[in-house]
């Protein structure tokens, strides 16, 4: 990017749907290493992201601006902002300010245990 102007994005560059943890085997995925990414946020079983700005910052790396909540929680959400690298359509890294660092690549649903390939996410990868 030039100088210090960072480009304003409506959504990051990658495929929609299904990512797990890149230690993960798609085949072998849990709550615990899947995320759903949708083109405004991401979530997993316990919260959801809601990228608020998005930012792109280099050739690869993504400024997001994200308001998260618990799924069940009573909590207000927090807003934090998480550098992300894509180094292509179906994986990315992502870092926090605290150093909290995620993994992932893109995995079709068909591939999925069985309990995810009966979720209907069309409105998400559509």
């Amino acid at each position: 990017m030039a100088g210090n102007l960072a480009a304003t994005l409506a959504s990051l560059p990658l495929k929609p749907g299904y990512y797990v943890a890149t230690d993960t085997a798609c085949s072998a995925a849990s709550h615990a290493t899947t995320v759903l990414l949708r083109r405004e946020g991401i979530g997993g079983a316990r919260d959801y992201c809601h990228f608020e700005r998005i930012e792109q910052t280099g050739p690869q790396s993504y400024r997001v601006t994200q308001s998260c909540a618990e799924l069940q929680g009573g909590l207000p959400a927090q807003t934090s902002v998480v550098t992300w690298t894509i180094p292509g359509a179906t994986r990315f890294q992502t870092r926090s300010a605290d150093g909290w660092e995620h993994r992932a690549r893109h995995c079709e649903q068909s591939q999925m245990p069985a309990d995810w390939q009966a979720n209907d996410i069309g409105d998400v990868t559509g």
